[in-house]
């Protein structure tokens, strides 16, 4: 489904919703508790579905021992949908939740705060993680205000980015003293070529299972397009499969037929 139809059904169920109570909640979902805006497109999916991303509850079919002593990568971390979620399926789990912007990370840090049994799991860092580019601000807000401003496809809303917080992935993980990553979690809005090349030496030696996020009708805006970033995965020995964990047998005619504004969520082996 394009991004657009997705963006338009949350913002009726949002109106519906406030219709009746208030927008902003604090609730529990899966025995997680958030603080939301359900005027957001990300909180809004959390309020419903207790994620932003339903089908990351298919890494217990990958990590299959919930007591497995995992580190994960949550670059792009937004609010903590992902990452919280990850952190309650893995007790053992030690995940840093990369997140750039000011606006988000406070909620993400709220968020936290008010799970105290996954303070211990879940370390926050407020970095930018890139190989050349270094904006100033990044989508980080999908609200359902009417705006001009707003991204023409995706409406993601820009936020800014904590001052001098850009570091390379093959930094990030120098810096953080990290001998292994079993799980990255990539949702960076357009700059996900940017980020793996930041990481390129880590990467070829370590290969950790990958989940992100497909979208060709946005790369060329930030200078790449599609195939580029197969052929980067490609050339990392990666294969494709998709969020039921089926492989996919050619990626490039599954993008081909992606009609624009549409995206696809995949596992990477």
């Amino acid at each position: 489904m394009k991004t657009i139809y997705k963006i338009q059904i949350a913002k009726i169920l949002s109106r519906i919703l406030t219709f009746f109570i208030s927008r902003n909640q604090n609730v529990e979902r899966n025995s997680i508790k958030w603080s939301l805006d359900l005027n957001e497109g990300i909180d809004l999916s959390i309020y419903l579905f207790g994620t932003s991303e339903k089908k990351i509850v298919n890494l217990r079919k990958i990590f299959t021992n919930k007591n497995e002593s995992l580190t994960i990568l949550d670059i792009g971390a937004n609010v903590g949908s992902v990452s919280l979620v990850i952190a309650k399926m893995f007790k053992n789990s030690k995940i840093f939740a990369i997140e750039p912007t000011n606006y988000a990370f406070n909620k993400l840090s709220i968020n936290l705060e008010m799970n105290q049994d996954l303070i211990n799991r879940v370390h926050t860092r407020q970095i930018f993680i890139s190989n050349d580019k270094k904006p100033q601000k990044v989508w980080s807000s999908w609200n359902f205000d009417n705006s001009n401003e707003k991204h023409r496809k995706h409406f993601g809303t820009l936020k800014e980015i904590k001052d001098n917080s850009y570091l390379k992935l093959d930094e990030f993980v120098e810096k953080e003293k990290l001998t292994k990553v079993d799980f990255i979690k990539l949702d960076v809005d357009g700059y996900e070529l940017d980020v793996l090349k930041s990481g390129e030496k880590f990467l070829k030696i370590n290969k950790p299972i990958i989940f992100t996020e497909i979208a060709p009708y946005l790369y060329p805006e930030f200078g790449y397009n599609c195939y580029e970033l197969i052929k980067f995965f490609k050339e990392l020995n990666y294969d494709f499969f998709d969020e039921n964990l089926k492989k996919v047998s050619d990626i490039s005619i599954l993008v081909d037929n992606m009609k624009d504004g549409s995206t696809k969520n995949f596992f990477l082996f």
